[in-house]
């Protein structure tokens, strides 16, 4: 069943802009299960089952804090009562202490992370954590029924829940994504790029395979794209895509691939698109999911 978390917390000391994202967090991530489970965590280094968004500011940060803030009018990883009236912000610098701060993990083995969810809060909630020099405290979880960032599902009822009508798949990327061509990284979302990943991790984890045709009725409609370095640890930069980008679905598809892609579609709020999404890239805001 793909869960997603999303967990505040607040900077005892100064957050440096490098470690903000990549393999930092991926490292704390690893931490966190670490103390729940320490054999899972050290099986999770080889075995990425799991998706991170960067560390955001909440909407209520200080003044000064607010001042080193790029806003990209996107509404991301936000408690219920802040979701309409809050943009999604990156930090350009390092952030200071007392910020209050946010971070969603997604888990999309059950088998793996059935046991490990329910007592995250409890494991990690009575220690300070550490992202690099910073030392942070863990808040609390934010329930899994908040709708699009905070939620869960299991696999079958994101199939049964998926539309055999709807052809226009619309995803808006919030963080930035690269793709997999060849043996090159390259930020051009082409159908195969997009879907054929999406279909493997769904294969990877759902246990309802799709074959690889059934993405073959799909054509890229519009993009509104611009490709942006993003830094994410031990002296790596990847070039990838933020944006909004829309495929069709050819008029002559059956109704059964129809539901299947449209599942993979739902699917990608949990999983991301592209590569590295485990290091907070590629995560998006799917076309069901844009009205909220």
């Amino acid at each position: 069943m793909p869960e997603s978390l999303v967990i505040n917390l607040v900077s005892e000391s100064t957050i440096p802009f490098q470690y903000l994202r990549g393999h930092h967090l991926h490292r704390l991530f690893l931490a966190l299960v670490s103390a729940v489970d320490s054999k899972l965590g050290q099986s999770l280094q080889a075995y990425p089952a799991f998706t991170l968004s960067p560390l955001q500011l909440a909407s209520y940060c200080q003044p000064r804090v607010a001042r080193n803030l790029k806003s990209h009018n996107l509404k991301f990883l936000l408690p219920r009562q802040q979701l309409e009236t809050t943009t999604f912000k990156v930090a350009d610098s390092s952030i200071p202490a007392g910020s209050h701060c946010w971070w969603r993990i997604s888990f999309l083995d059950d088998t793996l992370f059935a046991h490990i969810s329910p007592r995250l809060e409890r494991a990690v909630a009575s220690q300070p954590w550490y992202l690099g020099p910073a030392r942070l405290h863990i808040t609390n979880f934010l329930p899994a029924n908040i709708p699009e960032w905070s939620s869960h599902s299991s696999y079958q009822t994101l199939y049964e829940q998926a539309s055999d009508t709807n052809r226009q798949l619309t995803f808006q990327l919030v963080t930035p994504a690269v793709f997999r061509q060849g043996e090159q990284e390259s930020p051009l979302p082409t159908r195969e790029a997009v879907f054929h990943g999406l279909r493997k991790c769904w294969n990877r984890y759902s246990g309802l395979v799709f074959a690889p045709d059934t993405i073959t009725s799909i054509t890229a409609k519009t993009f509104n794209l611009r490709t942006v370095a993003q830094p994410i640890g031990k002296n790596e930069t990847v070039i990838g895509c933020l944006g909004d980008l829309t495929f069709q679905i050819s008029d002559t598809t059956d109704p059964l691939i129809i539901k299947r892609i449209n599942a993979l579609t739902n699917f990608s709020r949990y999983c991301g698109i592209g590569q590295k999404t485990f290091l907070g890239l590629g995560t998006v805001r799917s076309s069901s999911h844009l009205d909220l």
